[in-house]
């Protein structure tokens, strides 16, 4: 029975590994067939699509064909959500950079707005995606609902940037897994804590609208 239980999890653990190996080298490939600029939003959409049927329990998905006809699907507006996003990072970095040029009260001031803008824009970059690809929004609209369930959950936020970071330095520790795992587990690791909070905030939705029935 236990080295039943062993092989099985065995078995198990090299799945995983053999399907986050796959799925890493599909976004790369898919990244340079939209020539990189063009190819790594769309492929990394891709991924998180990949990543929400896994955390929704749906593990038997033809990989392949699944991550095309995400690819291909929203080819043009993912490149589209990618350059606002991008837009909007880039302004605010120049900005940064311009109000530090300055001394005085005022300017200090400006600096610290600076840099709470920058917490909303990270918190954005961390839910904007997982937001992407599990609802059926407007363009903006996937901005608003992603700021929305941040700084509704705010707990929720800081354990994804808490993994994200032990990620990013388990990597740096053990660098020859990069071309592995490099995006497959800060994609993974990402989209299924943000499910969780989708799911929470769909029951508590739930049972508000079970009182007032």
């Amino acid at each position: 029975m236990e080295m039943s239980r062993l092989l099985t999890g065995i078995y198990r653990l090299c799945k995983w590994i053999t399907h986050f190996a796959y799925i890493n080298l599909l976004w790369v490939g898919f990244t340079l067939l939209g020539g990189i600029v063009l190819g790594v939003v769309p492929s990394t959409v891709a991924m998180f699509a990949m990543a929400r049927q896994t955390a929704m329990g749906e593990e038997d998905l033809p990989v392949f064909k699944t991550f095309w006809r995400t690819y291909k699907t929203e080819f043009f507006r993912a490149n589209g959500l990618g350059f606002i996003i991008a837009s909007i990072g880039l302004i605010w970095y120049v900005d940064l950079q311009f109000f530090r040029q300055f001394e005085g009260t005022f300017y200090t001031m400006i600096n610290y707005v600076m840099m709470m803008l920058g917490l909303v824009y990270f918190i954005l970059l961390l839910y904007i995606l997982p937001v992407y690809v599990h609802y059926d929004l407007k363009l903006f609209q996937y901005m608003t609902h992603a700021l929305k369930i941040g700084f509704l959950r705010p707990a929720t936020v800081v354990f994804m940037a808490v993994g994200t970071l032990c990620t990013y330095y388990f990597l740096i520790y053990l660098p020859g897994l990069i071309p592995l795992f490099g995006i497959t587990l800060f994609v993974y690791f990402n989209m299924w804590v943000a499910y969780k909070s989708f799911e929470s905030i769909a029951d508590v939705r739930s049972n508000r609208n079970s009182s007032l029935a």
